[in-house]
């Protein structure tokens, strides 16, 4: 799987969240994460997603992208809130 990012988008986030682009790769391969089609920041033009899963480097993280043939666009991302927490273990006790 191909993932880009906007440089300067990953740097804010960096400096905003503590969390970087090049590190969350791996949050696609939890068998319990919870993706959704993210409506409020979608447009006609855009359709987002929301993942919230593991991370090796930062545990539960949730990432906002954008998909387009062969590529994953990161948008933003940041360590889970805990309501994130509660969905997430909701998640992992059904399955």
């Amino acid at each position: 799987m191909k993932c880009s990012w906007d440089e300067n988008k990953r740097q804010k986030v960096l400096n905003d969240h503590r969390v970087d682009f090049e590190k969350l790769k791996d949050i696609f391969n939890d068998p319990f994460a919870v993706e959704y089609i993210d409506e409020e920041h979608s447009t006609d033009d855009e359709m987002r997603f929301a993942i919230l899963g593991i991370t090796s480097a930062y545990g539960l993280t949730y990432l906002v992208y954008t998909e387009d043939i062969g590529e994953i666009h990161f948008v933003t991302a940041r360590r889970a809130e805990n309501w994130m927490v509660t969905v997430y273990d909701e998640r992992r006790s059904r399955k």
